[in-house]
Order: structure tokens, then C-alpha cells, then sequence
């Protein structure tokens, strides 16, 4: 009785893995696939992908990217675009190489970039947990965990630095794990691991050597027995790091960018330079504040379950292997967060490389409070799940066939049909450094923006009420082109 008990329970649980990963693939489709197809995109993806387009083109190289012949912050000393390390630049040019010059490369690219942290976070956790296969196969709930972060779900499709940098970051903790795990010194993890981590810092900076603090902080969870072997694994990591590093730096051209970046963005954002979330002593705590807001539905999810699991069983229970990959992901969050409360200057993507482990620590602390709730409730749940991830799909679908507009795409689009590749537009002081308005131009219609109306033929203004094109209307020597959305174009003749 007591096997086939056991063999019931299960395929209970065999079945609440496939539901799982169905409501998981079902809301992921619903938040990404849409968005992906609406030509929606943060103006800072829509930069790196133009950087990345002009790359492919042969405008700019990896350590002198070229944005356009503009740009709307101030703090970019360099005659080339040098805010951020070059790498994930590199990297999407190779498909705009392969592709040309579509949006489908952003699209693709931010796949990629979701399918390997996906498998990523996966891999973690079924490393973390391989003597519970029972707790393993359920690697669908850190997945839907993650995912489930607003911060997340908006960032994925948005072509940001930090979501490749996140991948680096993670991969090397993978490497570490498994290092660290195997009870040898395995010089190529270690290696590897210095190399992600390179690769993580030439992507976003020095936020990306936290990976670092992952020997330490396992060994301290785990026991002394893996003090020796973190320590071993540390110094080679690192004196891989210093040493890519202190060769990239005897390159001339890649020690001209790194300088003028670390001077112009790094210290700048130390000594507050640079942009500010608050001019008060808040403003360094704003990621965690942000934090705090995207786990609302974690916490709330966290307490139902305990309450569910007081009802059904009379006490919770967390185990000890649970309890420790929770202390685990929590002390690598706080090593990713806590350094970056220095500077005032944070956005909230800032917080995506800490946010897997953020998924991780949340599955953690509630698989084993859920598994006993959908055991019980296994015809609900099962019911649940499709519901939920027909809703899904539902949403999905309107979001497909409505999607929402993006003006600046349209008139970049329109601005295409009068204005050559590589021209410069003139727009009115009041949105001249608009940021929105100077990466749409550039990377849907190549155009930079011109400060100057005489130093190019072509006028931009975006009211028909503007004094300005009134005066312009009167001279005679303009074609008035009427662009739509309140917009209009005047051409000199």
C-alpha cells in the first residue's frame, strides 16, 4: 500500500511539473510575445540597437561606438559614445550583420538572452537541490517566480544592458557551483567563471564582478569543508579578471574607452555628477524601495501558503536543504544590491542581475508550502492552471491583434520618406534633447538631430501651432510637409 501510495503521489507530482510549466511558458508568451512585435522599446534599448545597427554598417567600431552625430546627455566627453562598455554592443551587431537592418534583430536577440537565463536559472536549481528530485523537477517555480518580477517582465523585450549582463553574471555563479560542488579543484569552471565575469563588466561595468562574493558566500552557508576550495577558486577567478583586464587595458584603443568611461560614468556617478533618482539621503535607498514594491505579490503569495499550510497540516515545514539555498540567494541578492546603494544614480534596471536570485530565493522558501496545497487541492489546481494560462494566451492573442501604437516609430517611419539616411533634423529647443524622440530618429530612419536650423535643410517641429514654423511657413522657401500626429516637416527648397 505504502509503494503504490508513493507512486500515486508521484505522478501527482509528475503532473503538477508539466501543469507548471505550462501556466509558466503561457505567462511568459503573454508578457514577451507582444511585446516584441509592437515596436514599443525603452528609449536606452532603442539606442544600444542603433549603436549596434551603426556597428554592423561600419559606423563606429567595438572601442569607438557611434550612436549618431548627436546626443542628448551631456556627460559624453568622448567624440564617440563611451556611457557604457561595448560588448553586448558587439554582440547584437554580429546579427544585425546577418539579418540587416530590421527590428526583428532586437526581437531575436532579447530571445536568445531570455532562453538562456530561463535554462540558467534552471540549471542553479537543480544543482541547489539535486539530492531532492522531488523538489528538482519542480524547476517551473523559480522560473514563474522570476518572471512574475514586473521588473522583469518589462525589461526582457526591452534591449537593455543589464538583462546580458544578468546572463554573464549568473553563468558565472553556475560555474561556480559547479566548482565548488564537485569536491576537486576544477581549474576550468574557475576559469570560465573569470571569463563570464569579464565579459559581464565589458557589458555594464564594474557591478558585474559580484560573482565574485559566490565561493565565499556558499562556504559560509555550507560549511568550512569548502572554505579551501572557495578560496583556491577566488584567487583564480580573479587573477583571470585582472589579467584579461590588464591586457585589454595595453590595447590602445580599449584603454582610451575604458578610461574615459570609468571617469565619465563610474566616478561621475560616485562623486553625484551624474543623473539622481533624489537630491536627498533617499535616493540611495531607491532600488531597494523598488525592490520591495515588485516582491508585493511574492509576499503576499508566501503568506497565503503558510496560512494554507497551517489549515491542511497544523505547522509549516521548510527544510533544512530549503533553508539554506534560501540564506544562499538571499546574501548573493544583498551582494548585488548593497554595493550600487553607494551612488545615487540607480534605475530601475539596475536591479536585474540580482532579481534570479531574487526568483530563487522566493521558490526556495515556498515549494515545500506548495507541493502539500495542490497535492490536496490536485483537481483545483490542475483546473487553476488551465484556466490561468488560457487567460494567458487569451491576452496574449488581443495583445497580437491590438497592439499598442508607437508615435515616434510612425514619424520616424514617415521622416524616412523625405529625409535621407544620415541626415541631420532640426528640432525646437523644447524637445531638442528629447531622448525619446533622438534614439527613434537614429535608429529607425538613421537621422541625427541638428541644434542649428541653418545647418540643415530639413525642420522638425512637433506643434503646427509653433511660432517658429509659422515664420518659416512665410518665408516661401520651404515644402510643409504634413506628418501627422501633430506633426510636421519643412523641407528648404
Amino acid at each position: 500500500m505504502g509503494i503504490g501510495r508513493e507512486r500515486y503521489l508521484g505522478r501527482k507530482k509528475e503532473y503538477i511539473k508539466n501543469w507548471g510549466w505550462l501556466l509558466t511558458i503561457c505567462f511568459i508568451a503573454m508578457t514577451f510575445i507582444p511585446r516584441s512585435f509592437d515596436n514599443v522599446l525603452f528609449m536606452d534599448g532603442l539606442a544600444y540597437a542603433a549603436i549596434a545597427r551603426n556597428m554592423a554598417i561600419g559606423q563606429g567600431t567595438i572601442w569607438e561606438p557611434h550612436f549618431a552625430d548627436s546626443f542628448w546627455l551631456p556627460y559624453n566627453y568622448c567624440s564617440f559614445f563611451c556611457e557604457h562598455p561595448p560588448l553586448m554592443f558587439f554582440l547584437e551587431s554580429l546579427l544585425f550583420r546577418m539579418l540587416g537592418d530590421t527590428t526583428a534583430v532586437e526581437n531575436i536577440y532579447d530571445t536568445i538572452i531570455l532562453l538562456v537565463s530561463i535554462w540558467l536559472i534552471v540549471c542553479v536549481w537543480r544543482k541547489l537541490f539535486e539530492q531532492n528530485s522531488q523538489i528538482r523537477e519542480q524547476a517551473w517555480w523559480p522560473i514563474l517566480l522570476w518572471y512574475g518580477l514586473r521588473m522583469v517582465w518589462w525589461s526582457m523585450p526591452n534591449n537593455l544592458l543589464d538583462t546580458t549582463m544578468a546572463v554573464f553574471c549568473l553563468g558565472a555563479c553556475y560555474f561556480q557551483l559547479l566548482a565548488i560542488t564537485s569536491g576537486k579543484f576544477r581549474v576550468f569552471y574557475w576559469v570560465a567563471s573569470g571569463v563570464l565575469i569579464v565579459f559581464a563588466c565589458l557589458t555594464k561595468g564594474p557591478v558585474g564582478i559580484y560573482p565574485l562574493a559566490f565561493p565565499a558566500i556558499y562556504s559560509f552557508i555550507y560549511g568550512r569543508s569548502f572554505y579551501k576550495i572557495a578560496l583556491k577558486g577566488t584567487v583564480t577567478a580573479f587573477a583571470v579578471l585582472l589579467s584579461l583586464m590588464f591586457l585589454l587595458m595595453q590595447y590602445s584603443p580599449a584603454s582610451y574607452f575604458l578610461t574615459n568611461y570609468f571617469q565619465g560614468q563610474v566616478m561621475a556617478a560616485l562623486l553625484k555628477k551624474r543623473e539622481k533618482v533624489a537630491d536627498d539621503w533617499t535616493a540611495h535607498f531607491h532600488l531597494l524601495k523598488l525592490l520591495l514594491f515588485n516582491i508585493i505579490p511574492h509576499l503576499v503569495m508566501l503568506t497565503a501558503l503558510f496560512a494554507a499550510n497551517f489549515y491542511l497540516r497544523g505547522k509549516p515545514y521548510i527544510s533544512s536543504q530549503s533553508k539554506k539555498v534560501c540564506f544562499l540567494t538571499f546574501l548573493l541578492t544583498a551582494s548585488v544590491i548593497l554595493p550600487m546603494l553607494i551612488s545615487v544614480k540607480q534605475g530601475d534596471h539596475y536591479l536585474l542581475p540580482a532579481l534570479p536570485f531574487v526568483g530563487l530565493f522566493f521558490a526556495a522558501c515556498s515549494i515545500e508550502l506548495l507541493l502539500p496545497v495542490v497535492l490536496n487541492f490536485y483537481a483545483g489546481t490542475r483546473i487553476l492552471f488551465v484556466i490561468l494560462s488560457a487567460i494567458s494566451l487569451s491576452m496574449m492573442t488581443y495583445k497580437l491583434v491590438y497592439p499598442e501604437p508607437d508615435s515616434m516609430f510612425d514619424l520616424s517611419r514617415r521622416l524616412s520618406a523625405y529625409v535621407p539616411t544620415d541626415s541631420k533634423v532640426y528640432l525646437p529647443n523644447k524637445i531638442s534633447n528629447c531622448p525619446e524622440i533622438q534614439t527613434s530618429f537614429q535608429r529607425y530612419s538613421r537621422l541625427s538631430v541638428a541644434y542649428d536650423p541653418k545647418s540643415t535643410r530639413y525642420l522638425f517641429f512637433d506643434d503646427i501651432h509653433d511660432n517658429v514654423l509659422d515664420s518659416v511657413k512665410r518665408t516661401g522657401v520651404y515644402q510643409i510637409v504634413d506628418l501627422g500626429l501633430n506633426a510636421t516637416l519643412a523641407i528648404h527648397k
